[in-house]
């Protein structure tokens, strides 16, 4: 089942990903357009015009090696080797294959589940990853001879080296052409591949770069990991829209993390919440100059009310940002710009440019004003469903929209506040409960560095509540503390009553803390 998109709007010039890379090396060749690690070592540094060329040339060397249009090629690549990761997805797509990034942290039953789930019949992976997709192959069966190994000792040098971009001759696609199938984070159950097109890749650079505010003249730095839609799209799309440089980061590493802002005077950063609460503790202004810096943006999960005053105190000149989207929605979706961080302190916002962004009730109509509802979601940005997933494309798409399943209320100015994930929701004695108030609440407390709170068995109540918490120290605070301090912020029906101290929270690559282990975990425990 492909549901109908909605089309780019007419005034759109650039229909495709390759008409932006085609404009921006018309408009600025000689500037960084990707500054990028590579898995032959060191950084990648390509301007503009030399980023074009390179696609165009890993576009023709894959058709010499045989790759054809509408071929689904899978990617096990991380961010160390992202300069390869963008020339050859690109160049894949340029020939209208379909793209399917793989989740490097994957166990092999997962990217088997993967590869079979969206037909994937050749693979590109890292040679470190050898021994992995052999044992994927099934003895030859499913990738055979299409399986192409990056870095020392693998083949793709090789055959990147055949490349003739001005053979030129690649199919003509169009916005409605499938770019890419990008599995969604699986944070339950086996995931999901959203179906993404050329056109709606356009939409959310549109999106997210108005959302960002970002233009040509920005640096832009993010480390998601480039299997996810966060680095895959989000980041790439509205870098090149805008005609930015973009700034892969191999990983999360806080002090690399500051040394490069401080190096490559980058003006706007997007990273998940934990990442931002790690930047407080080690940010020194005596050696990591952030002058340049005007933007952090938050997104991929709430981010604690706590942690944006701090990041408001300890970078003033910074403007804070957070958004919000789906992988299902490009990922586009919503923006609060930092005008309004502190005075809408934890809303997500309105609507990016190109985006529709309602609230609404079961039956489909919307909400009122501070009226819990379903978010959801409609635009050109918008999957057309899920591969080879008809009843789960139809229970999320429905009546032209994208029901997330997040809820969330707008308040009288229309501005959106997100509640909890559906759920999420903790019904303790009748009374609805959402895990991010008294989230919040309890992350005020000093000794608290994180926290999570999930739902457990309860044979009166239905359900009660269970906090993990990082401490921010030791030792850690004591339980019957923590109760009273959210006794104090909350109502008492709110408040935890099983407290569990850990050094960390489980999270997917893009950052969302695993609530479904957690439940497993508390559950267990009772």
């Amino acid at each position: 089942m492909t549901l109908p998109a909605h089309p780019l709007p007419p005034g759109v010039r650039w229909r495709t990903p390759f008409d932006l890379l085609a404009r921006n090396a018309r408009l600025y060749p000689n500037k960084l357009a990707l500054i990028a690690a590579s898995a032959m070592g060191g950084e990648a540094r390509l301007s503009h015009a030399a980023l074009a060329f390179a696609i165009d040339k890993a576009a023709d060397a894959l058709r010499g090696w045989g790759l054809r249009r509408g071929d689904h090629l899978a990617i096990l690549m991380n961010n160390s080797a992202a300069a390869e990761y963008i020339v050859i997805a690109w160049g894949a797509m340029r020939l209208g294959a379909v793209v399917v990034p793989l989740n490097t942290r994957f166990a092999l039953p997962e990217l088997r589940a993967a590869v079979e789930d969206m037909d994937c019949r050749a693979i590109v992976h890292e040679a470190a990853f050898a021994e992995t997709v052999a044992a994927l192959d099934a003895g030859g069966e499913r990738f055979g001879p299409r399986r192409i190994a990056v870095g020392p000792g693998g083949d793709w040098g090789a055959i990147y080296a055949t490349g003739q971009p001005a053979r030129g001759g690649f199919p003509v696609l169009g916005s409605d052409d499938l770019a890419d199938i990008l599995l969604t984070s699986g944070t339950t159950g086996r995931s999901k591949g959203v179906m993404l097109t050329h056109g709606n890749a356009v939409a959310t650079g549109a999106a997210i770069a108005g959302g960002l505010d970002l233009g040509p003249q920005d640096t832009y730095q993010s480390p998601f990991p480039l299997f996810t839609s966060s680095g895959f799209h989000f980041n790439i799309m509205a870098a090149w829209w805008a005609g930015a440089t973009m700034v892969v980061e191999p990983g999360v590493d806080l002090p690399a993390t500051l040394a490069r802002m401080t190096r490559e005077r980058t003006t706007v950063y997007c990273a998940v919440p934990a990442v931002y609460i790690f930047m407080l503790d080690a940010y020194d202004p005596a050696q990591h100059d952030l002058s340049a810096m005007r933007v952090f943006d938050y997104g991929g999960a709430p981010m604690a009310r706590e942690v944006i005053r701090r990041l408001a105190d300890t970078f003033p000149q910074v403007e804070l940002r957070q958004t919000y989207g789906l992988t299902e929605a490009g990922p586009s979706g919503t923006f609060l710009a930092g005008r309004d961080a502190l005075r809408k302190l934890g809303s997500l916002g309105t609507p990016m440019p190109m985006c529709d962004v309602r609230v609404l009730r079961p039956d489909g109509s919307e909400a009122a004003p501070g009226e819990m509802g379903e978010i959801a979601m409609r635009g050109p940005a918008v999957s057309r469903g899920y591969y080879n997933r008809p009843e789960a494309t139809a229970e999320t798409f429905r009546d032209g929209w994208l029901w997330t399943g997040d809820l969330g209320q707008r308040d009288a100015d229309g501005y959106l506040f997100y509640m909890d994930r559906g759920k999420d929701v903790i019904i303790r004695g009748g009374y609805n409960i959402t895990s991010m108030e008294v989230e919040n609440a309890i992350f005020e407390h000093p000794g608290v560095k994180e926290v999570a709170v999930v739902a457990i068995p309860h044979d009166r109540l239905g359900e009660d509540l269970c906090a993990f918490v990082v401490p921010q120290g030791d030792p850690p605070p004591a339980p019957a503390d923590l109760q009273a301090f959210a006794a104090a912020r909350i109502a008492d029906y709110k408040v935890p009553r099983r407290w569990v101290f850990v050094p960390d929270l489980p999270r997917n690559p893009t950052g969302k803390i695993l609530k479904n282990r957690l439940r497993e975990r508390a559950q267990q425990d009772a």
